[in-house]
């Protein structure tokens, strides 16, 4: 069984479901993939569920962080893991993450005067230093999403045995070359900007648009301001988010590569047709190549990238088929 320490403690009414706060200091030189040197390192996790229960590891967007689910119902994958919910943590033990360079209780973006460059294999690395401190044999549950998804393909091919399924939801073993493009964009902002709250907030509105399609947009704000949405998403996202964490995480998406063969585990692949971000041409490349075998799941969404976290009845289908399939 999978165990882990009673670190600052969170309980709900039932005891089954309790959530467990910590920080994991990683080693005092945590040396990046670049050659940098990530000095005192901070990885902040939260669990809930079940102690002896299987674990499933969740990882989001860049501005995921780890409270999937919260006491207060405003965790930001809410609608998938919780008391209840196709990952339902009475009956498994999940763990999320604060990504490294990014806003959260984590080691941020900087070191000294430069940015740090943090790639995706070096957050997986991160994780698996947590998950080998807390005692964890399997992973029941690899869940990545957007760049949680190119996390976790990392992660995955570093627990080989040791994970029984990976669902990867609109992410592949590359960026395309419009994400690349878009992103750079969006980066540009800021530099033009000289990294104000106003840059970061029209960088972010940017990308909330491209997370969409425009169907999508057309369908939703036919009678109604489009434009007062985007203004929504700009003004909020500077007051949880930072110039730097958004180059950081940004860029680490950009240089993300890895050889589907290296996945050996069985995989479920979750791809939108309308995703701008993420092609079906490279979806299919991803499955074609994997380690293991992959099932891929294509389906059609008006809200494009941000179907896995809009489409909550397909989604919900999905973990609940991971959970309960032998991979073994």
């Amino acid at each position: 069984m999978s165990t882990f320490p009673l670190a600052a403690r969170d309980t709900t009414a039932e005891d089954l479901v309790s959530r467990h706060v910590d920080v994991l200091e990683l080693p005092h030189e945590f040396v990046l993939e670049c050659g940098q040197v990530l000095r005192n390192g901070r990885l902040a996790w939260q669990c809930e569920g079940p102690v002896s229960a299987p674990l499933v590891v969740v990882l989001g967007g860049i501005s995921a962080h780890r409270g999937f689910s919260r006491a207060d119902g405003r965790g930001w994958w809410q609608s998938q893991f919780g008391p209840g919910q196709a990952v339902d943590t009475r009956c498994f033990r999940v763990l999320g993450i604060d990504w490294l360079g990014g806003s959260g209780a984590s080691s941020g973006a900087r070191a000294g005067d430069g940015l740090l460059t943090i790639s995706t294999s070096d957050q997986a690395r991160a994780l698996l230093l947590l998950l080998n401190r807390l005692g964890v044999r399997q992973v029941h549950l690899l869940i990545g999403a957007s760049y949680g998804g190119s996390v976790a393909q990392h992660l995955a091919a570093l627990l080989g045995a040791r994970l029984r399924r990976l669902v990867v939801l609109c992410a592949v073993h590359r960026s395309s070359r419009f994400a690349l493009a878009y992103r750079r964009i969006q980066r540009t902002i800021l530099d033009l900007g000289q990294d104000s709250a106003e840059a970061l907030g029209l960088a972010r509105s940017l990308a909330v648009l491209g997370y969409r399609t425009p169907e999508g947009i057309e369908q939703r704000f036919a009678d109604g301001d489009v434009l007062g949405w985007l203004k929504h998403h700009g003004d909020s996202f500077p007051k949880r988010f930072d110039c730097d964490a958004y180059r950081c995480l940004g860029a680490s998406l950009d240089s993300h590569h890895i050889d589907p063969e290296t996945i050996r585990v069985p995989t479920t692949l979750f791809n939108v047709d309308e995703d701008l971000l993420v092609p079906s041409s490279l979806a299919h490349e991803f499955a074609a190549r994997c380690g293991g075998s992959c099932d891929l799941h294509e389906v059609s969404s008006v809200y494009g990238h941000d179907a896995f976290l809009k489409e909550d009845a397909a989604v919900a289908r999905l973990f609940k088929a991971a959970l309960q399939d032998d991979a073994t």
